[in-house]
């Protein structure tokens, strides 16, 4: 699947750590992100994506629309509030209750699926019936569809990650192995680009929740916010993963506490299911792979975000 989307991205966002949990393991801490996660990348760029197009006019009277499970909602009420837009938010009703709130707080008007609209399915419905009544009041912006999506990652975390590897001296012969979880597939399909703009090798490995076959396409359910989300990933179909890690939900806390008593962080619960899955993996090291294999993943939220 090639790039054909260019997203101008008016300002730069502040970098975030690449931090070594052990070695040969790095983590990208999305959570020290002003936005609190790396969904406030996608939320820039999808504003600015439906602005560079006309779509969205500041004081056009537009109303944003997106379905979201809480991060990028939290990254949009900020978008649309500096920018004067006004913000609808479709929220799944088992999702944190602290998100939404936050979502709200920043100026967003969430709508929970369950009592907004308990005759949906699931949030896309609720969206389309929204369009469908209102066609002409809202700008849907599907971060499911829209290839701005996998450009902010590209162009933003995956470009943040490639130079910061570059910066430790690691070269175009060292193996790279992207671990995270599918929700839409953008950070898979982003980060990897931009990782083989320079290294030679890079292997995508899917954490596969509980009750879930990523490559064939199940999706049951569980409590991992943001991963397998009852959908196929529209960026990074399972079956393009080189590997899957499952993680159970006993992995999934003791990563946690690991993470909070060993390092310090109080990261949320697909983060701590993107550590279980690299502590699972064998080690980086000449004994088990081929000698400068590296492992990169993602602590992408704040575990105070989550009841």
């Amino acid at each position: 699947m090639g790039s054909h989307y260019s997203l101008i991205m008016w300002e730069p966002m502040p970098p975030t750590p690449l931090i070594e949990i052990f070695p040969g393991a790095f983590f990208k801490c999305e959570f020290l992100h002003p936005g609190r996660s790396h969904k406030a990348r996608v939320a820039r760029a999808l504003v600015d994506d439906a602005e560079q197009r006309g779509e969205l006019v500041r004081g056009g009277g537009k109303v944003l629309l997106e379905r979201t499970g809480g991060n990028l909602g939290i990254g949009l009420a900020i978008e649309a509030t500096i920018r004067g837009h006004e913000l609808v938010l479709v929220t799944d009703p088992g999702y944190s209750k602290t998100k939404k709130e936050l979502a709200a707080r920043l100026g967003a008007t969430v709508l929970d699926r369950g009592a907004a609209f308990p005759q949906c399915a699931d949030n896309e419905e609720a969206v389309r019936l929204m369009l469908r009544e209102q066609p002409d009041r809202y700008v849907y912006l599907n971060q499911f569809g829209n290839q701005a999506n996998p450009a902010a990652h590209e162009q933003g975390t995956g470009a943040e990650i490639l130079a910061q590897l570059i910066g430790r001296g690691h070269g175009r012969g060292t193996k790279v192995v992207l671990v995270t979880g599918l929700g839409t597939g953008a950070t898979a399909r982003g980060v990897s680009r931009a990782l083989r703009q320079w290294f030679r090798t890079v292997e995508v490995v899917g954490v596969e929740p509980p009750h879930c076959d990523l490559r064939a396409d199940v999706h049951g359910a569980h409590a991992l916010q943001g991963f397998s989300v009852g959908q196929a990933a529209p960026f990074f179909p399972g079956a393009e993963l080189d590997a899957v890690v499952p993680v159970t939900d006993q992995e999934v806390a003791e990563a946690g506490r690991r993470l909070f008593e060993e390092h310090r962080m109080f990261v949320g619960p697909s983060s701590c299911a993107n550590a279980a899955a690299v502590w699972k993996m064998p080690p980086p090291d000449p004994g088990h792979q081929p000698p400068g294999t590296l492992c990169v993943s993602f602590l992408y939220d704040r575990g105070e975000d989550y009841e």
